[in-house]
């Protein structure tokens, strides 16, 4: 039987179990994705401008990050944030 995976890597979209282990409140060390072999998700250390800008940009990283990796289900399930992203999207670009 498949565990469900709530996280994707942000490179591949690979399902992952976590995206860091905490060793300490200060120390945690990033997984690596087991398919493509890179750290699953770097944003999760990045600071929320450096986030943005990569928004704004369009990096698909930065996308994957936000929808997989930030968010629960049941927030995106909610049709009221999904017409605040698209449109924020349509602001941006």
């Amino acid at each position: 039987m498949e565990e469900k995976s709530d996280f994707r890597c942000v490179e591949c979209s690979f399902p992952i179990k976590s995206l860091y282990i905490q060793y300490s409140p200060r120390n945690i060390r990033l997984m690596k994705c087991g398919n493509c072999k890179k750290v699953a998700d770097e944003y999760i250390v990045c600071e929320v401008m450096i986030i943005l800008i990569d928004l704004i940009l369009h990096k698909p990283k930065a996308y994957r990050h936000l929808f997989y990796n930030m968010f629960t289900r049941d927030i995106l399930d909610s049709e009221c944030l999904m017409w605040k992203l698209l449109l924020g999207f349509l602001m941006l670009d």
